[in-house]
């Protein structure tokens, strides 16, 4: 039960790794990050996308912890569990 974060988590870290890793050519030398940044995007718009998208990503999570707990409060229904019948039985 602990443990219904894990797939989650790593999604996430997966997904950084890869985005993280997408600048392949500032290793190298070949392109310096101070030579990347959009001329045309200014500061304020940079901070404005970041906290949109923070934020959307804030409420993705309440609802989704929101709803998950409503599930496992919730509990399996009772129709759900298996009986069986009196034709396996015999």
């Amino acid at each position: 039960m602990l443990a219904f974060p894990f797939p989650y988590i790593a999604n996430t870290l997966g997904w950084m790794t890869t985005e993280l890793g997408r600048q392949p050519w500032l290793i190298y030398g070949l392109f310096h990050t101070r030579d990347g940044y959009s001329k045309v995007v200014s500061n304020g718009d940079a901070i404005f996308t970041l906290i949109g998208f923070t934020g959307l990503y804030f409420v993705l999570g309440v609802l989704f912890l929101g709803l998950t707990w409503r599930e496992i409060a919730k509990g399996p229904d009772e129709e759900a569990v298996i009986t069986p019948h009196k034709e396996a039985i015999a």
